[in-house]
């Protein structure tokens, strides 16, 4: 399992090698439910890759650590504009290639008025972590929602997940819900005389909090140096957050259904003065017309009078396509259904009175309850139970939607030896839970088995021949795995008179009303003073009915 997922760890970060053109989400400035990303939008990235919505996000970034590095004393440091933008651009190269694993370099293009244009390659801030997250989003979808209870428990306990080497790498840890937390860092040294360090933490919900809140956040820390200079450095640090919440159908909501914001701090010191700039913006259900601020300054201003408009420009079009990778990464990308609605977060507890439901007489009557609760903490999940049933006879209500807790009036099949099953489905805020009930009216009759080979006598009551059962006796215990009511497989281990015993073989079975027989053949073995005997044999056991017994 843990090979599995750091192979798909790595198959992620190829996931983003296509570079076309793509139009652009809807803006900041319209109404909240017209911002939300379309499905065509979603589909024209996992068709074409995400290099594209990625390459929008990075203008952004280049444009805030080019300001930083010319307000901190950097870009002076290094040799001027073209040098520090020479350096700038292979720093952002170098932390693609190890988010990409690749070795080639991407080719430089270095306008002369520089504005975060023109650079179509490389990943600075906001860029590194969409990119990290997408990974994680896939993860989410192709590993998380296909996992059994089991499986996800073993990886939760494995622990994280980690590729990398002493410049950095990737840590992932999943929790017993399916959410995941991914840690990206890189150091960078380029030979124009950059150094670098970014971390990134990428948070992914698979499950919703009791409100039907799911949340996407994306955190990154960039820092910037100069070799040979201590004392000269900056730091970008951003944060990308996606709320998005789910109606009592388990199904995203389109109407008010988001809280979306990035916040940006650009920052350093120069001459042992210490300088900041802050950028927020977003929207959300308390503010659907959206908020921008460019305003809260510290020793300077990073963009000058003639670009505030640029640069306004260029971070509503990185927020747009962060929100469009963040729903992405939500969703599983491209999975269809959102993970919450796997079956990982809701337990569907069904129970039925009376509980025995194979072996069941015709027309059996039984009342049914479904109760979904949350995997997170246990609570009733609310929302609505759909029931459907396959065979015979019939089940009330007979369709649509329940409200939770469910409550059912199912008549069993009408006649002997037929089967029947029903399907239910619960869905909320909390997500969505599935559980299947069987019943059957076939004759499982109950028999006292008495029999062995040799020294071995042993008796057992065996409630149904096509479950697994026991016979017992003289300190050895034969275990029995049906394939089927005719027969199967066994096992045998015990010590008889202070001797160990062990075996296997295969047995056929024959009864009916009357009684019948079972026959075992295989290899047995046992353990003496003078060594290990083994040898093959047959075992006979002879089958006597009893009265009905409940099976477990």
């Amino acid at each position: 399992m843990r090979k599995l997922l750091t192979m798909m760890l790595l198959g992620g970060m190829a996931l983003a090698a296509c570079s076309r053109d793509q139009g652009a989400p809807a803006d900041l400035a319209g109404a909240q439910q017209d911002r939300m990303p379309s499905q065509a939008e979603m589909d024209r990235v996992l068709a074409d890759g995400p290099d594209a919505a990625l390459r929008k996000i990075a203008p952004f970034d280049y444009l805030v650590h080019y300001r930083t590095m010319e307000a901190t004393g950097i870009m002076e440091a290094l040799g001027g504009e073209q040098r520090a933008i020479a350096a700038l651009k292979a720093l952002g190269n170098a932390y693609e290639r190890k988010l990409r694993g690749a070795q080639a370099d991407a080719p430089k293009i270095i306008p002369a008025a520089f504005d975060g244009s023109g650079m179509d390659s490389g990943f600075v801030g906001m860029g590194v972590g969409a990119f990290g997250g997408f990974i994680a989003g896939g993860m989410v979808g192709g590993a998380v929602s296909d996992m059994s209870d089991e499986q996800l428990g073993e990886l939760v306990k494995q622990g994280p997940i980690e590729l990398g080497g002493k410049d950095g790498g990737f840590k992932v840890q999943f929790d017993e819900r399916g959410n995941v937390d991914q840690t990206i860092d890189f150091d960078g040294k380029v030979a124009e005389g950059l150094t670098g360090k970014v971390k990134i933490k990428v948070h992914i919900d698979a499950c919703p909090d009791a409100s039907g809140k799911l949340t996407v956040t994306l955190n990154v820390d960039s820092q910037m140096g100069v070799v040979g200079k201590p004392g000269v450095g900056g730091t970008v640090r951003s944060e990308f957050k996606l709320e998005r919440f789910l109606d009592d159908d388990a199904h995203l909501m389109a109407q008010d259904g988001d809280n979306a914001s990035m916040t940006m701090n650009a920052g350093g010191a120069q001459g042992g003065r210490k300088q900041s700039f802050d950028v927020r913006m977003g929207y959300g259900r308390e503010s659907p017309g959206g908020y921008q601020d460019f305003g809260n300054e510290s020793g300077f201003s990073i963009f000058h009078m003639d670009e505030v408009r640029h640069a306004a420009q260029l971070a509503e079009q990185s927020f747009n396509y962060q929100r469009l990778l963040a729903e992405m990464m939500l969703r599983g990308v491209g999975k269809g259904a959102g993970p919450w609605e796997s079956g990982r977060c809701i337990d569907l507890r069904v129970t039925s009175s009376p509980g025995k439901r194979s072996g069941i007489k015709p027309n059996t009557a039984f009342d049914l309850e479904a109760m979904p609760r949350a995997k997170a903490d246990g609570a009733p999940a609310g929302g609505t139970v759909t029931a459907a049933l396959s065979g015979g006879a019939s089940l009330q209500p007979a369709g649509g939607k329940v409200r939770a807790d469910a409550k059912y009036a199912y008549a069993g099949p009408t006649s002997k030896d037929e089967e029947a099953s029903i399907a239910f489905e619960a869905r909320s805020k909390r997500g969505v839970g599935r559980a299947t009930l069987a019943f059957d009216t076939k004759a499982h009759r109950s028999y006292h088995a008495e029999g062995g080979l040799q020294a071995f006598h042993g008796t057992g009551t065996i409630c149904d021949l096509s479950k697994p059962f026991t016979i017992s006796g003289g300190g050895n215990t034969v275990s029995f795995s049906p394939s089927g009511e005719a027969g199967g497989s066994y096992t045998y281990q015990g010590n008889m008179g202070g001797i160990g015993v062990y075996g296997r073989g295969t047995y056929t079975a024959s009864a009916d009303e009357n009684g019948g027989k079972i026959t075992g053949s295989g290899n047995g073995c046992v353990k003496t003073p003078m060594g290990t005997r083994c040898a093959n044999g047959t075992e006979r056991y002879t089958l006597t009915p009893v009265e009905t017994c409940e099976t477990p």
